[in-house]
């Protein structure tokens, strides 16, 4: 009884700080390359190793066989673990993620809202079906970009879009009059 306290110690304190330290203990990677929770994560380990030694020690209470108990505590720190790692994928799935938004925003068009000067950043707006977001940017080239000049989203650097002038004149609304008139 004492080896399945001791297991289930270590799982639950491994628990306890995986969750107040956050990923330092996650050998594998909280999440896999496509988003997805690991199913080694540190979290899911901690809650069969808690869950192994739990039911190790409420069988070895009753004095059940001690194959019976092994096989026993097993088969709940899969199924628990198992649990664990449906429920943290369930609530992983509900968390947005900035990155995908701005790496899938490459090659879109936007508009320069605030003047972005050269070297620094300055704001441009992207509208889509899904509605208009407002986001910082930075000339890949490092010139400055007027407010109102259209850009095309080349990359992005973290939150900020580096951006570049789908025309290099801007047209405002006087000269396109006096090319009409």
């Amino acid at each position: 009884m004492l080896l399945y306290f001791a297991i289930a110690l270590v799982g639950t304190l491994f628990l306890v700080l995986s969750a107040v330290l956050g990923e330092v203990f996650d050998f594998f990677g909280d999440t896999d390359v496509d988003g997805d929770v690991h199913p080694l994560s540190g979290k899911v380990l901690a809650t069969a190793m808690t869950a192994f030694g739990a039911t190790g020690m409420i069988t070895q209470y009753y004095d059940w066989a001690p194959l019976l108990s092994a096989i026993t505590a097993a088969i709940a720190s899969l199924f628990l673990g198992a649990a664990a790692w449906w429920g943290i994928s369930a609530l992983q799935s509900q968390t947005g993620s900035t990155d995908t938004i701005v790496a899938s925003m490459r090659g879109r068009n936007a508009q320069v809202t605030v003047s972005i000067p050269a070297g620094s950043i300055g704001e441009v707006q992207i509208s889509s079906v899904t509605g208009t977001r407002h986001m910082s940017a930075r000339a890949v080239d490092g010139t400055s970009i007027p407010a109102g000049t259209s850009v095309r989203i080349v990359e992005s650097s973290g939150t900020i879009l580096l951006v570049e002038q789908m025309d290099h004149r801007q047209v405002t609304a006087t000269e396109a009059q006096r090319v009409e008139g």
